[in-house]
């Protein structure tokens, strides 16, 4: 597994470094306060952008990349659907189960006013962990281990943070919620791919390290 990590620092040591920031973060002030901050930081351009940042944490979205990874290798696209699945069982457990206030609630409850980006859904329920979250550094700490270079993978890196950062951005998370939401997505990751590449009768298959999709050659 280190090797895994260290193979992949480009990805894991930022992620490490927002966990550690994260936690330290977490543990010095109370949710609300890092929400007010956070709250507290708007433009134009900015709500325009999370806006639409956030939807590439939409469930859906896992479907363009398993079509992408149709035409590279069929290991992948079975290791990216367990760990999604993994993922989404994992966190949607949890999220049902403590039916956690979002933002929203806890902020009208406490008679305190919270900004929110025009346009975007305020929901008040199930926020913990942030499934946008999950699915986002899920997708992409998966994908960027079936790549070898490290500007991709600090580029995923760098997508998936933009997605978990924008839930607190638009008000539909607290910090906590995006942090445990990560942490289920990549540990899923490591596990999937533990199980796809470590699998015997995986290997017994002949066409599982080919694409599932050929394109034609004149």
């Amino acid at each position: 597994m280190m090797a895994l990590l260290k193979k992949n620092s480009a990805f894991f040591i930022p992620y490490f470094l927002f966990l550690l920031c994260g936690g330290i973060v977490l543990v010095s002030f109370s949710k609300i306060d890092i929400a007010s901050f956070i709250n507290g930081y708007h433009s134009p351009s900015a709500d325009f952008f999370f806006k639409y940042c956030t939807s590439i944490g939409l469930g859906i979205m896992i479907v363009p990349v398993i079509i992408v990874l149709l035409f590279v290798r069929l290991r992948y696209v079975i290791i990216i659907a367990i760990a999604f699945l993994t993922t989404v069982i994992i966190n949607d457990t949890i999220k049902f189960a403590i039916g956690a206030p979002r933002p929203a609630e806890v902020f009208g409850q406490l008679h305190q006013s919270l900004y929110f980006v025009p346009g975007v859904e305020e929901n008040h329920w199930n926020s913990f962990p942030s499934g946008h979250s999950a699915i986002a550094f899920c997708m992409f700490s998966a994908l960027t281990l079936f790549v070898e270079k490290p500007v991709l993978k600090f580029l995923f890196f760098t997508i998936a943070f933009l997605v978990a950062y924008s839930r607190m951005y638009l008000s539909e998370h607290f910090l906590v919620d995006v942090y445990v939401g990560s942490f289920v997505g990549v540990l899923s990751t490591l596990f999937s791919y533990h199980l796809g590449t470590n699998w015997a009768w995986l290997g017994k298959f002949a066409p599982i390290d080919k694409p599932v999709i050929i394109l034609k050659q004149n």
